[in-house]
């Protein structure tokens, strides 16, 4: 099972338009599990998951990292994450 755990903040641009994107590809990522992390609301998990920008974008397979990517992020990138480019 792929997952895709986005960490954002309400006042960053970068992470509005992110979130446009992905709305954006909704038919490509259909069987992808996505989860939206505030990090003002979720501290603990920004601690936790060590995140240092938004926004910061963390792939899993089958519960493992795969990988993370921070800053801004296309279609293109989400795309080659999620093995469909």
């Amino acid at each position: 099972m792929i997952e895709i755990e986005i960490f954002t903040a309400r006042y960053c641009g970068t992470c509005r338009a992110l979130k446009r994107r992905i709305s954006d590809l909704k038919t490509s990522l259909s069987e992808v599990k996505i989860t939206y992390r505030d990090i003002d609301v979720e501290r603990d998990k920004v601690r936790n998951k060590k995140i240092d920008g938004v926004p910061t974008l963390i792939l899993y397979r089958d519960g493992l990292e795969i990988e993370r990517i921070s800053g801004s992020i296309y279609e293109e990138d989400i795309l080659r994450l999620i093995g469909k480019e």
